[in-house]
């Protein structure tokens, strides 16, 4: 039975992302203190303004949206910081970005790292669970998939579409 006012996931749900107008397949992973999200290239493009007027760095990000070569699609984020996963693994880039789990919205953080051969390129950390949701392991995919409306950051460049 889940706490009351917050949500009950499964140990894998879909997470949708309104600002990239996609959709990924996530592991809810409360033992990692960052969630993550594997990419397969990360380009730093320049400085804009953002919303709030602040100059920040750019990131063009190749996100695969299922295995298999080719099936890429190219977002835009800002760098909103650096950090480090563990030791040995040196300092990876960190987006802020809002997030979409049924009728759960929230903005968080994803700690962007290399690793194209995973299963689920999207793992949600406590950061990003605690005090929003409940997890129960038994379950999985407890939220109905929604189509997303496509609601890009002003400031930012529209996505590219990844060639074939």
């Amino acid at each position: 039975m889940p706490a009351k006012g917050l949500a009950l996931l499964g140990w894998k749900e879909k997470v949708g992302f309104p600002s990239w107008g996609l959709t990924l397949k996530a592991i809810m992973d409360p033992a990692s203190p960052l969630s993550t999200l594997a990419v397969e290239r990360v380009d730093a493009l320049g400085r804009m303004r953002d919303a709030q007027g602040r100059q920040r760095l750019v990131l063009r990000l190749a996100v695969p949206m299922a295995r298999g070569k080719g099936r890429l699609k190219l977002v835009y984020a800002y760098l909103s910081r650096r950090t480090r996963l563990g030791e040995g693994l040196g300092r990876c880039p960190v987006i802020r970005i809002p997030m979409r789990i049924g009728d759960l919205v929230w903005e968080g953080e994803l700690a962007l790292v290399s690793a194209p051969r995973r299963q689920y390129f999207l793992h949600l950390g406590r950061a990003d669970l605690a005090g929003r949701c409940t997890l129960d392991p038994a379950l999985s995919y407890r939220h109905p998939t929604r189509a997303l409306a496509f609601e890009p950051e002003p400031s930012l460049p529209l996505p590219e579409i990844a060639e074939s």
